[in-house]
């Protein structure tokens, strides 16, 4: 592929062990991470401190087995979570992160058909434990147990020194082919599978998305760290090229921190942005400026339109949500919101949208600095080919996965010639844009043949102003699979609705759809709506969990 400016420099590696070993010559001193804990307080770690950790906790997996097995690690974000993770892949052992905001048997689920030898736990999900679930448990916090994460670390730096060159023969022996991760999937639809990662998938995803994105020296990410995207896209790719991560720990305190950390750049699903704004917005109100920043936003838009440059509008409403650093927002995990995005362009912060999948290491594509489009998922990640199969976007390259642990058949069902079947539909352009269209299992056909993609009017419901949330779905409507007729279910804005009964609610939206549809070809129209008090269940990075109604 063809880039319209150079790629931008990046450090390689070809194993997570080989990272650490060059890591602390290359970046010492300088500031690595960045944790708050409950009450706000920094807990700043550089390169030297961080490396040293994962070593000396490396020494001690070594000597608990863990070497060329399975470890699951089950808690929210934490630095303790990334020194065990970069640690168990370090001396060739598989790190299995799980999804803590699934149900309990879930979680033990995932332990036990991944085959944990032992598990790793934060304090909030211990008493998933207390009784006999078959695994040893590290604990990532300061328990009295001799398996505690600060116990570990103690005793290994005691012998860091003496079996160091030891530790780095064992990091050098393992191989980029060799399996770093077993991720489950999201599973918006289907149930999770446990996609299996190598070093080289991870690594390659990892060193090369900021040959695409510049994305400064400070950069933010509040999403849980179980998900590949959140994991590559985030962590590894900010630590690979000795740049300052920001690592939110509590979900519930994720804006508190990103306001301590001010990063220049922050990585998040279309949702946070959503948050963001009705922060922002919120602070507006406060001061006073509401009016003024919408008067700003269309001018903004106007003299975009014909591609004229515009100066931000300065508010210290935007400074006091994201600091005072912040230009760029990396969106990804589902489809933005183009509105959101203009509005960020409004205040001087650029966001770019990307697209992955679990199975790709996750990183497909990516918008550039200087180079992007708001509608697309932007170009693809060097190294990386994409072909359009009947619809289906089919992903080949240096980060895409070995298979799906103890599942042959899923494996085989997932390729098409050699070439990662991804599920989604899109198309690129002529100048090597990558656009996604919608999800191969959402697509709802008709008996006649007409088909229609649910996120494509899921995106015309939600500019409703009544409106949060929405899922189209084709429902039945008689004896075959393709006899339906267009459905949605809605979830109304519980701030802008809180005055008016439900029954003014539904005729009010009912009201938008009616003259949404007289726009739209006739299989297009939505013929059924159905209102839920509750939001829609998410997954682990905000995307709804589809079903059936």
């Amino acid at each position: 592929m063809r880039f319209d400016y150079p790629l931008n420099n990046v450090n390689t590696y070809e194993t997570v062990g080989e990272f650490l070993q060059k890591a602390e010559a290359r970046f010492g001193d300088r500031p690595a991470v960045t944790v708050y804990d409950g009450e706000g307080k920094e807990h700043c770690h550089t390169y030297r401190t961080l490396i040293r950790d994962v070593k000396a906790l490396a020494l001690m997996l070594l000597d608990m087995g863990v070497a060329g097995k399975h470890l699951a690690i089950v808690g929210e974000n934490s630095y303790e979570w990334l020194v065990l993770f970069l640690a168990c892949c370090s001396i060739g052992g598989v790190a299995m992160p799980v999804d803590v905001e699934q149900q309990d048997e879930k979680i033990l689920h995932c332990i036990t058909y991944g085959d944990a030898c032992m598990t790793a736990v934060s304090r909030e999900y211990e008493f998933l434990f207390h009784g006999s679930c078959g695994c040893p448990v590290i604990y990532l916090w300061d328990h009295h147990d001799e398996r505690s994460f600060s116990s570990l670390l103690s005793r290994g730096y005691k012998v860091l020194k003496s079996r160091e060159a030891e530790l780095d023969r064992v990091m050098d022996n393992v191989r980029g082919e060799e399996t770093a991760a077993i991720i489950y999937t999201s599973g918006t639809i289907s149930a999770p599978k446990p996609v299996m990662l190598s070093h080289g998938n991870i690594m390659y995803n990892a060193c090369h998305a900021q040959a695409l994105v510049e994305a400064g020296t400070k950069a933010y990410t509040c999403l849980p760290l179980y998900h590949a995207y959140s994991l590559v896209c985030g962590a590894l790719n900010v630590l690979t090229q000795g740049q300052h991560l920001g690592l939110n720990g509590s979900v519930k305190n994720w804006m508190r921190d990103l306001r301590l950390f001010c990063p220049e750049m922050i990585l998040l699903v279309p949702m946070m942005m959503e948050s963001l704004i009705r922060s922002i917005r919120l602070e507006q109100n406060r001061d006073g400026t509401r009016e003024e920043a919408k008067k700003a936003l269309q001018r903004y838009q106007s003299r975009k339109k014909y591609h004229l440059s515009s100066s931000p509008f300065l508010h210290q409403a935007v400074t006091r949500v994201l600091g005072d650093s912040v230009f760029l927002i990396i969106c990804g995990g589902a489809q933005q919101n183009e509105r959101l995005a203009q509005e960020f362009g409004c205040y001087g912060i650029k966001v770019l949208q990307g697209y992955g999948v679990t199975e790709c290491g996750p990183l497909v594509s990516v918008n550039r600095n200087r180079r992007h489009r708001e509608n697309s998922v932007g170009v693809l990640l060097p190294g990386t080919s994409v072909k359009i199969q009947d619809g289906e976007i089919l992903v080949k390259g240096p980060s895409v996965f070995k298979g799906y642990y103890k599942s042959d058949e899923e494996t085989k069902k997932a390729f098409s010639d050699g070439w990662f079947c991804t599920g989604d539909l899109g198309y690129m352009d002529k100048k090597g844009f990558l656009y996604i269209t919608g999800r191969k299992k959402n697509l709802v056909v008709f008996s006649n043949g007409k088909k229609v993609m649910p996120e494509e009017l899921e995106e015309l419901i939600c500019e409703i102003p009544l409106v949060r949330e929405v899922m189209v779905y084709g429902a039945s409507n008689g004896q075959t699979a393709d006899d339906v007729k267009l459905s949605a279910v809605i979830y109304a804005d519980p701030q802008k609705t809180r005055d008016m009964t439900s029954y003014e609610v539904l005729e009010r939206i009912q009201e938008e759809i009616y003259e949404l549809n007289k726009k739209l070809p006739f299989h297009k129209r939505i013929q059924l709506i159905r209102m839920t008090e509750a939001e829609f269940k998410k997954t682990s990075i905000h995307k709804i969990r589809r079903g059936r109604f």
